[in-house]
C-alpha cells in the first residue's frame, strides 16, 4: 500500500502539521482579532505629540503584532516585533547616552533573527522597514520618524500583511498612513514635541 501524505491545511498564510480545520480557523480568528487590538495601538501612537508615549505604544502594538504573526505562520515578522518591545523602551526610557550603542545592538538583532528565520524577499521586506524604522527613531524628531514612516514602513509592511492575510495588520497599516498624514499635518501647525518634553 502507497501512503497518501496529506498536505498541511493553509488559511491566508497560516501552515500548521495537522488537518484539524476547526482549530484552524479558530486560530485564524483568535489571531485576526489580536492584530486588530494591534491595529487600535498603532494608530494611537501616531497621535502623540510627545515621543516618547510614541515609542511605548509602539512597542505595545508590536507585542500584539508579534503574537498575531506567529500564529499566522510569519515567523521574521514575528520575531522583529517582539524585538520591537525592546526598541520601544530603549528609545522611550534609555539615557541619550546609551540609545546610539543599543540602536546598533537592535539593528544587529533585527539582522542575525532574519538570518535564522528566513523566508524568501518578504523577510528581506521587513527586515529594511525595521532597520529604517529604528534609524529614524534615534534621530528624535517626530517629523522624520512619520515621514519614513509614511515613505517607506508602512508600505513595506502592507505588502508584507497582505500576502501573510493578516487582516488586522492590513488595515492598521492603511488606517497608520491615514493617521500620520493627519499628524504631519496637525504637528506642522502646533510643533513636534521632543522625546523629553512633558506635554
Amino acid at each position: 500500500m502507497v501512503a497518501v501524505q496529506v498536505p498541511s491545511p493553509t488559511v491566508y498564510g497560516l501552515r500548521y502539521p495537522h488537518p484539524n480545520l476547526t482549530e484552524l480557523f479558530m486560530t485564524y480568528y483568535i489571531a485576526q482579532a489580536v492584530g486588530i487590538v494591534g491595529m487600535a495601538l498603532s494608530i494611537l501612537s501616531f497621535q502623540c505629540r510627545e515621543n516618547k508615549r510614541f515609542f511605548l505604544t509602539q512597542a505595545a502594538s508590536g507585542a500584539m503584532f508579534a503574537v498575531n504573526f506567529l500564529m499566522l505562520g510569519s515567523y521574521t515578522a514575528a520575531v522583529l516585533n517582539f524585538i520591537n518591545i525592546f526598541r520601544g523602551w530603549v528609545f522611550g526610557f534609555a539615557p541619550k547616552k546609551l540609545r546610539t550603542p543599543l540602536a546598533v545592538s537592535i539593528g544587529a538583532a533585527y539582522i542575525l533573527s532574519t538570518v535564522l528565520t528566513y523566508d524568501g524577499w518578504l523577510s528581506l521586506l521587513v527586515l529594511a522597514a525595521q532597520l529604517v524604522g529604528t534609524t529614524v527613531m534615534w534621530t528624535d524628531s517626530g517629523k522624520i520618524i512619520r515621514v519614513a514612516q509614511l515613505a517607506f514602513v508602512s508600505p513595506s509592511w502592507l505588502t508584507h500583511n497582505i500576502i501573510c492575510g493578516s487582516l488586522g495588520a492590513i488595515l492598521c497599516e492603511v488606517f497608520a498612513i491615514t493617521s500620520t498624514v493627519i499628524s504631519l499635518v496637525r504637528f506642522r501647525r502646533d510643533g513636534f514635541a521632543a522625546a523629553g518634553d512633558k506635554r
